[in-house]
């Protein structure tokens, strides 16, 4: 009997919770440039100026994560670009100041950074917290690629088809297709066999 209750609980619990992201991502996915079919956003993820974010279908977007857009050129075309079949772990966290993109069926897992920004600190005589940030570099991950657990993956980086970057790895230089690294900094392990 306790276990009928206990299964009739965590349906209704799922059911609600689909319900809140269905309902969450009706009322987002207009504040997008783009938002694509199926795709689904939880609803304690924080936008900043969704406008310049174009999502395409069947991303997924986890609670807690952190999408970041900034026009820093002034140009209004939009900085961040999430392919097809994207998934996006939990607090994850994306600053897009220029142009980052991520192509198709890329997997990201939780506590993920990306960037293509960095704060200013050449000001010595100012904390660096109020010298702003700026435009560096893009970023792009192709296709497949996979982003392991608490990666950083830094301005200037592409991330090969198929690759992968190993749980926590700091990623400061582009990773060839179909590779595995690992590290702080991240450094090149194995090469797939394709």
């Amino acid at each position: 009997m306790a276990n009928n209750i206990n299964n009739i609980y965590e349906n209704i619990h799922t059911l609600i919770s689909i319900l809140k992201v269905k309902v969450y991502t009706a009322i987002m996915q207009k504040r997008f440039a783009a938002f694509g079919v199926k795709s689904r956003i939880e609803t304690s993820s924080k936008l900043i100026n969704p406008k310049l974010v174009k999502v395409g279908n069947n991303v997924y977007i986890c609670e807690h994560a952190w999408i970041n857009s900034k026009d820093s050129q002034e140009t209004g075309i939009p900085t961040l670009t999430i392919g097809d079949g994207t998934y996006i772990g939990r607090f994850s966290h994306i600053n897009a100041w220029h142009k980052v993109i991520i192509e198709q069926n890329v997997l990201i897992a939780d506590r993920v950074f990306i960037s293509d920004a960095d704060h200013n600190y050449t000001d010595t005589n100012t904390p660096i917290r109020f010298q702003g940030d700026c435009f560096k570099s893009p970023v792009l991950l192709k296709e497949g690629c996979w982003i392991g657990i608490g990666a950083v993956i830094l301005p200037g980086v592409t991330i090969g088809k198929n690759s992968i970057v190993a749980a926590n790895s700091v990623v400061t230089k582009s990773v060839p297709d179909y590779s595995v690294v690992a590290g702080n900094p991240a450094k090149i392990l194995k090469e797939l066999k394709h």
